[in-house]
């Protein structure tokens, strides 16, 4: 099996390597976000083994924290080693070798090669643009007759194009699954930066035995190293799930864990963006690259002229663009823009850009 690199990661790679020869490079399609600063005093707790299902604690906080907009009545909540290592486990789960599973673009590149180490065969069902990127449930209805797909994934907020789906298309999706017997896998990991409240409080339905719910403490609570998530994980599904998990990792790390518990029960939140996104969207817009409105993440998914034109006069200026065919087959000239970073960084890479397409 050969899989390739993560494309995210290896921008981080090339900033890293060029400030080492003292060369700054900037990066206009992943975030740089504060650091955790909460002091934190290590005892002998950090090197247990906490139970396979999580810190009982932590999973308490957990069903308010992060899901208190699902009925929990069904399910159960894990404490997993990450969002991928709980999407690799929720496909071990629920697919055996050579299933089909059904991700809606543009999506997140790392879905495809979870998919691809579960052994299951990833189907793209890409959306438009012009339809601001809106998932169609006959189209999803079609799909399923012609490939019998086992899974959907999808994140909401999106990642990369940061909208937020409403309850009538979850209601409906519930309903397909239900009737076809696929699963669902929805992905918040972006629960807790969203902008538009009323959007995301619509962005509920009823929980179902086929729905499985992925959140992460990684971008909401400024914890990426520490790579801790949760999973709502129906309870049909409960003990195998946690096997799978424990047989991998035996459980989430302690540490992270209890930076976890720490980070809910102090209320540590992700800083407002809300002044990072108005400077992003003013500047899309004299750039005159079209752009649909983004309601959560910090993510939006410009389309431009010509992508590869972009990317070339971006890196004669020190700036590293992550273009959106990875995002999806259809879309070439689409770059993922993210703005999670300090304004004057922004400022600084905004600048860069505008001398370097329009001479200025």
């Amino acid at each position: 099996m050969k899989l390739r690199r993560s494309p995210t990661l290896e921008i981080g790679e090339k900033i890293k390597a060029a400030k080492s020869q003292n060369k700054i490079l900037w990066s206009l399609s992943t975030p740089n976000l504060p650091s955790y600063n909460d002091i934190l005093k290590t005892d002998p707790s950090w090197c247990r083994l906490t139970p396979a299902s999580g810190m009982p604690e932590l999973i308490e906080y957990t069903k308010t924290a992060l899901f208190n907009n699902w009925d929990q009545s069904k399910h159960n909540v894990i404490i997993s080693a990450g969002a991928k290592a709980a999407l690799f486990a929720i496909l071990k789960t629920i697919t055996v070798s050579g299933d089909n599973v059904l991700l809606p673009s543009p999506t997140w590149p790392s879905y495809f090669d979870i998919c691809t180490i579960a052994d299951c065969n990833p189907i793209e069902m890409p959306t438009s643009f012009a339809n601001e990127f809106e998932i169609k449930l006959d189209e999803i209805e079609r799909l399923y007759a012609q490939n019998k797909f086992k899974v959907i994934i999808f994140s909401n907020p999106n990642n990369p194009s940061g909208i937020i789906y409403n309850s009538i298309f979850l209601g409906g999706l519930i309903q397909l699954a239900e009737k076809f017997g696929f699963y669902i896998i929805v992905d918040q990991s972006f629960s807790k930066v969203i902008f538009d409240e009323t959007q995301w409080t619509a962005s509920q339905c009823r929980n179902s035995e086929k729905l499985f719910i992925v959140d992460s403490f990684s971008k909401n609570f400024l914890l990426q190293g520490a790579r801790v998530s949760a999973t709502l994980v129906p309870q049909a599904h409960t003990e195998n799930y946690t096997n799978i998990h424990q047989t991998l990792l035996s459980s989430a790390p302690a540490p992270a864990q209890i930076m976890a518990l720490h980070a809910v029960k102090n209320k540590l939140a992700m800083p407002s963006l809300s002044k990072q996104k108005e400077a992003t969207r003013k500047f899309m817009s004299e750039q005159e690259w079209g752009f649909v409105e983004q309601s959560g993440s910090f993510y939006y998914f410009p389309k431009t002229d010509n992508f590869t034109v972009l990317e070339e006069k971006a890196a004669r200026r020190e700036v590293l663009l992550l273009g959106g065919a990875i995002f999806g087959n259809n879309y070439q000239d689409h770059f993922r823009l993210c703005f999670a970073r300090p304004l004057s960084e922004l400022e600084i890479i905004f600048n860069k850009l505008d001398e370097a397409l329009n001479g200025k």
